[in-house]
């Protein structure tokens, strides 16, 4: 019976566990990374040194032979490192806004041509603008990096030694043409940047290299073990949450994200309007609405009522849901898509002096699930409906944000059997890569369980209120 280990490389937490081929999950263990002084930075050989430790421990109890590591994680980063693979800066995360003058100048300088190629336009979450910064900013930093790679990619070179990167993080760069997983070499000459800094693009379900004896000595896994590529959170996510040519996922973290796939090539129609990106699958796109303070927007809520983000969900459970109910506008790092604006903007509809904190945090919730909807209307609109929808992190946990979603969106909804969607989806491309499954989507089929969830259908009051946000001036 085969057996890996997937790892996830988040922003607040790195996670690692095992799954067997039915993907059943067991020791799963976590361990959260101290915010550096700024939230947009990240050390990396933190990253490097938590992975390990988890590895240590994981490997210390008596377990089943490890057949393959696999890999996932946070994207969009700025990591730059040297020939021997160390960190020259700290990683800048997708959550940097400081290279907002470069995006609009990529913007400008090429419109549709980034549409037609890399499926987005040019937003300052990518890696490209981060680049473009850097070497304005940085020219003698720029030319002693040897690659930029990505959080998971940066795990596989410390266990196997080769700089790799695979299509899913590659697009989420900006500077991958989407119809052939490869580099634009006419873009990286144009703009002046060196191809030689990017890393080999490879298969998500393929194998990048051996653990070497050095990183077996660290992480206490067995010398020689295949190492598979993985991709980026996202299509791990996606592939953990259930999506498929039917089913949408959910997902409220810190951002707020609806995540759709369909076959390659249907995602221009909506280029422009949701994100689109490489999937782990080769058959099939990712699809991405967002807004980016989805989670964050109840943590800043709380906070400034000197609250727990429990006691926020608490409070909110005390609320009547009716037509009185305000609605907030989470816009406080920007509306995303599919407006593709990042300027923060939130805002109150219908707020009153009657309101209580109760109702406050109850608008927060159904707000913030409000342009998440938008994109699930847009999506359906542009590639077909899609009749299920896979409830993710604090829409599966906390019945506030679970309760909302049953009333608002029309879709069955679905709790997932193991909540853990990017290890769960690193596992499905690590049991592809070992031939367990023909594809990725069988294995999907196989490893990925889910349970109706109640309410479900679009609730008359919900219907009102979500009538109310469309049609609120601010994003007219």
């Amino acid at each position: 019976m085969p057996n890996l280990v997937a790892i996830d490389i988040g922003t607040s937490r790195i996670k690692c566990a095992f799954f067997d081929e039915k993907g059943t999950m067991s020791r799963l263990l976590s361990r959260r990374l101290a915010r550096t002084a700024s939230p947009n930075l990240q050390d990396v050989l933190v990253w490097a040194a938590t992975t390990d430790e988890l590895l240590r421990e994981l490997t210390a109890e008596p377990s089943p032979a490890i057949d393959a590591v696999v890999l996932t994680g946070n994207m969009h980063a700025l990591l730059g490192v040297d020939p021997d693979g160390i960190p020259l800066t700290p990683a800048i995360l997708w959550s940097d806004n400081s290279s907002t003058e470069e995006s609009d100048f990529l913007n400008l300088r090429y419109g549709n041509v980034l549409y037609d190629k890399f499926g987005n336009c040019s937003i300052p979450v990518f890696t490209l603008p981060k680049i473009l910064r850097m070497k304005k900013q940085s020219p003698g930093l720029y030319a002693r990096i040897n690659k930029f790679l990505q959080s998971k990619d940066f795990i596989s070179y410390s266990l196997t030694g080769h700089f790799v990167t695979d299509p899913t993080d590659a697009s989420g760069t900006l500077l991958m043409e989407l119809a052939n997983s490869s580099w634009s070499e006419e873009l990286l000459d144009d703009l002046e940047l060196d191809s030689e800094k990017l890393p080999d693009i490879l298969p998500s379900a393929s194998f990048c290299g051996k653990v070497t004896a050095e990183a077996a000595r660290r992480t206490g896994l067995r010398e020689g073990t295949p190492v598979v590529t993985g991709s980026g959170d996202l299509s791990s996510a996606a592939l953990g949450g259930g999506v498929n040519d039917e089913t949408l996922s959910l997902t409220l973290g810190t951002a707020g994200q609806l995540l759709g796939s369909g076959e390659r090539g249907a995602g221009r129609k909506l280029a422009g309007k949701l994100f689109v990106f490489a999937h782990a699958d080769p058959e099939h796109e990712l699809y991405l609405g967002s807004v980016p303070s989805g989670g964050f927007s109840f943590e800043w809520l709380a906070r400034i009522h000197h609250l727990s983000v429990d006691d926020f969900f608490r409070q909110a459970e005390k609320a009547q849901f009716d037509e009185s109910l305000p609605i907030f506008l989470p816009y406080l790092l920007g509306r995303g898509a599919p407006y593709m604006d990042y300027e923060p903007n939130g805002a109150w509809l219908h707020l009153k002096a009657s309101h209580t904190l109760p109702d406050l945090c109850l608008g927060a919730i159904f707000g913030t699930l409000c342009p998440l909807r938008q994109c699930t209307d847009m999506l359906e609109a542009l590639t077909g409906p899609r009749p299920n929808l896979m409830l993710q992190a604090l829409a599966s946990r906390e019945k506030p944000v679970r309760e909302c979603a049953g009333r608002l969106f029309t879709q069955q909804k679905f709790l997932p059997e193991n909540s853990e969607a990017s290890l769960l989806g690193a596992a499905v491309i690590g049991m592809t890569a070992l031939e367990v499954y023909p594809s990725i989507s069988e294995a999907e089929k196989n490893m990925v369980r889910g349970q109706a969830a109640e309410p479900s259908g679009l609730n008359s009051t919900a219907a009102r209120l979500y009538a109310r946000f469309r049609e609120q001036k601010v994003i007219s």
